[in-house]
């Protein structure tokens, strides 16, 4: 009989000597303990890793039977265990841990026990029975598992043991066509030996001699067959314990929405890194094809990746694939994968294809280099969409914090954002990091795209419909800027109601008229005294009107004049006709120069900017300071539609840099005129006049944009 007490405890020991060490003199000191839990099929292995391990011991207590072997260099124990049992491990004091090397079969509640004794051959073709089969099914999707799987749960551990040294166990595997099984973590005695075999209606043949116990191996579930591993040992020991893990990649379930893999992606929209930055499935020699995976990528991004396999027959094919469905093969010659990808500007995604020459499993992991823009794994757009936004533009949520960076040699990001309040709806920016950038709110109309109105982060009323955020770099080019921020939501927008009202002016006609002679009747008799001298100042006022509208004629000719002369022009005269415009009246100016294309009142400043010459690049700015002085003024023109132009020269010649324009301090109820000279293609401008007033910060910025 099987398992009685004389089989179940047998005892091997390898090596020259096997002792009892109990009144042993020499000191020993213990390495490990440890108390076994469980009933089953034991295995323990000890090799010193050192010339020798002097006074190397190991002892079992398994309740009334003790068990000690002594053996410098290897010591082995297979057998048995009750729970309750007790392995110790003891050596000279001069013996550590680290000088040795253990191995152990162990049964945990994922372990499948041989239930009873296994067939000893595998069955004729044909013949029918009730076998013991080991059942396994993958249950993550491309390597990623939910958060209550297990990785222990995706394989199966199975721990038997041979009865004798003539005892063979088999056992079936079950699977499907195409689906492969992973053998791997051998453990037992170095005389263990699984075969591999194929059993089908007509005949049975073994496809493996022996499974090498350090390795993994990859076997393809054949059609209308079965697989079966048979066990048996070399040795001519007793109660020899084996362990093997089985694992099965379901290839009916492989892709996301199941079924296999395939070439191109047909599996739904491209995996993300919301997904995961890891996947990993198996792959099969007879699967020509191949495999291919679909990862969102967004444009101008750098990523990292790294592709691993577990044979050198593996060859990975890259692609970058725009948003017309165009691709980019990067692949490399030798079949390995890039250490680092970068996108293009138009890029969407990235497609992996594996092939390989022999059945084995493929590894893709995905590294975040640079930051992400409004959890995206892309850069934001510079300009905004022509007709409709398309998945390039990140749609940021009101009241969510938004994350995002400039990289260097990036500018500008444009992000969306989607209003769905019928009325409109009150948002303002709500900067929660301070950083180097300038945010703009710009409100788009709806049906022709066109910019209408912009906020530097203010409130501000957007209609339903597509919107968007433009983020600007202030810092200098070679610097990453970092930013954080939130657009916070008020409400929706409530038109006013139209109330009612009664019209009862009726009742004081005669009460206004009344009041109205005896009010007028004193300024009548003054007007009728002084009446010589009324009509004397009536005629100088227009006479200085009339002046100041020639004088301020001919200054306007002389710019224009100068300017068209372009290389010849005399800056000295364009210096005298500005400072002699800041010394003309401002309402005369703007009678004589015409409407401005861009006016800003405060009661701090005004702001207005007129073009000199038609059809020119030349752009006439006048500001006229309130009642306050300004110091460490300066004007600065950006550019909220993406296209851009460049300073050429400034009159008079205020220091400038890129785009900003050096005023320093100007007085209080003073004017100054500024000429710009730009070059570049069609543009939309805007200007943002800063500075201190009364040593604290403030900014003009008028809402509209200048079409250039």
């Amino acid at each position: 009989m099987r398992r009685i007490a004389a089989l179940f405890l047998a005892i091997l020991f390898i090596g020259s000597s096997a002792i009892n060490v109990v009144g042993q003199s020499d000191e020993k000191i213990i390495l490990i303990e440890e108390d076994i839990d469980y009933s089953g099929p034991f295995w323990y292995s000890i090799s010193c890793l050192e010339i020798n391990c002097p006074g190397l011991t190991l002892e079992i207590n398994n309740g009334m039977e003790n068990y000690t072997l002594q053996n410098e260099h290897v010591l082995e124990w297979s057998g048995i265990l009750d729970a309750g049992s007790k392995l110790t491990v003891l050596s000279n004091s001069d013996v550590s841990v680290s000088d040795i090397s253990t191995k152990m079969i162990k049964v945990d509640s994922l372990t499948m026990i041989e239930k009873e004794d296994l067939i000893d051959t595998i069955p004729s073709p044909g013949n029918q029975g009730e076998y013991q089969t080991i059942v396994t099914s993958d249950v993550c999707i491309l390597g990623n598992c939910a958060s209550n799987i297990q990785e222990s749960e995706r394989r199966l551990d199975f721990v038997g043991i041979l009865d004798n040294y003539t005892d063979k166990d088999s056992i079936r595997i079950f699977g499907e066509q195409g689906d492969i099984i992973e053998i791997s973590d051998i453990e037992g005695d170095g005389n263990i030996k699984i075969e591999v075999w194929l059993r089908d209606s007509d005949e049975k043949k073994m496809i493996f001699n022996n499974l090498i116990h350090s390795e993994n191996h990859f076997l393809e579930y054949p059609q209308d067959a079965e697989l079966w591993l048979r066990v048996s040992s070399d040795s001519n020991k007793e109660l020899n314990s084996y362990k093997f893990t089985t694992y099965r990649n379901n290839q009916s379930k492989e892709a996301p929405l199941g079924g296999e893999l395939s070439v191109p992606w047909s599996h739904g929209e491209a995996l993300t890194y919301q997904d995961s930055l890891f996947y990993e499935s198996y792959i099969s020699e007879s699967d020509i094809e191949g495999d291919s995976l679909l990862f969102k990528i967004g444009s101008d991004t750098k990523i990292g990746l790294e592709c691993l396999a577990s044979n050198i027959e593996t060859n990975f094919e890259i692609y970058l694939i725009n948003f017309n469905g165009d691709f980019e093969n990067i692949s490399l010659v030798d079949g390995t994968c890039p250490e680092v990808i970068q996108s293009a500007e138009d890029t969407d995604s990235i497609e992996i294809i594996i092939k390989s020459e022999k059945t084995g499993r493929w590894n893709i992991s995905f590294v975040q280099i640079q930051p992400l823009d409004g959890g995206s794994l892309a850069d934001a757009p510079e300009s905004r969409w022509l007709e409709y936004p398309d998945n390039r533009w990140s749609l940021i949520g009101l009241d969510i914090d938004i994350s995002g960076s400039l990289h260097l040699g990036d500018n500008v990001d444009i992000y969306l954002i989607r209003i769905l309040d019928l009325n409109g709806s009150r948002i303002y920016l709500n900067e929660l990091i301070k950083s180097e950038v300038n945010y703009t709110i710009q409100e788009i109309d709806q049906e022709n795209g066109n910019l209408i109105n912009t906020s530097n982060g203010e409130t501000i009323v957007l209609p339903s419909g597509n919107h968007s955020l433009r983020i600007e770099r202030r810092a200098d080019l070679g610097v990453e800027v970092d930013y954080l921020f939130k657009l916070e939501y008020l409400g929706e927008n409530k038109p006013l109601e139209p109330v009612n009202y009664e019209d009862l002016s009726w009742m004081f006609d005669t009460f206004y008229k009344l009041i109205g002679v005896l009010m007028l009747s004193p300024l009548m008799v003054v007007i009728f005294w002084n009446r010589k001298t009324i009509m004397n100042r009536k005629k100088r006022a227009i006479g200085i009107q009339s002046h100041d509208k020639k004088r301020l004629l001919r200054i306007r000719e002389r710019l224009s004049e100068q300017l068209k002369k372009e290389d010849l022009k005399d800056e000295k005269l364009i210096d005298l006709a500005l400072e002699q415009l800041g010394e003309s009246p401002w309402n005369s100016i703007n009678e004589v120069w015409g409407k401005p294309i861009l006016t800003h009142m405060t009661e701090e400043i005004e702001i207005c900017a007129w073009k000199i010459v038609e059809n020119d690049k030349n752009l006439l700015l006048g500001i006229k300071v309130g009642n306050w002085e300004w110091t460490m003024a300066a004007m600065r023109i950006h550019y909220p539609e993406g296209s851009k132009l460049t300073i050429t020269d400034v009159s008079p010649k205020h220091l400038f840099q890129d785009d900003e324009i050096f005023l320093g301090t100007m007085e209080k109820h003073t004017q100054i005129f500024i000429r710009l000279s730009m070059t570049g293609e069609s543009a939309n401008l805007a200007l943002q006049l800063s500075g201190l007033v009364n040593d604290k910060p403030l900014a003009a910025v008028p809402n509209k944009v200048i079409n250039w």
